[in-house]
């Protein structure tokens, strides 16, 4: 069962049930292979910006890590392609549960 106050988003993959989340551990990784810095990254995904199909699939991934720590790249496409459209809300509530201070804060400090 996914532990919401652990950042933790459940979904189905492979006709399992399985917990993403943005970890410290999880970030890192994603930093490393994007050679970007979260906020750098995450700036991607903000409205109006035409996000690339390799930067979702990359973000899946990183959410998978923690559950999966052997997920592929491949998987988190197709873990995308199991999401049927529900991607959007899974990834926005991830990385909203990841950095909780940033929920709803509208005073630029």
């Amino acid at each position: 069962m996914a532990n919401k106050v652990r950042g933790q988003i459940a979904a189905k993959f492979q006709g399992e049930k399985i917990n993403l989340v943005l970890s410290t551990n999880s970030i890192c990784e994603l930093e490393d292979a994007t050679d970007q810095g979260i906020d750098e990254f995450l700036e991607k995904f903000m409205p109006g910006k035409k996000v690339r199909m390799k930067d979702l699939r990359l973000m899946f991934w990183a959410l998978m890590l923690d559950e999966r720590p052997g997920a592929t790249i491949a998987e988190a496409g197709a873990l995308i392609d199991e999401l049927r459209g529900d991607h959007d809300r899974i990834m926005t509530q991830a990385i909203l549960a990841a950095f909780p201070d940033a929920e709803g804060d509208t005073s630029g400090k």
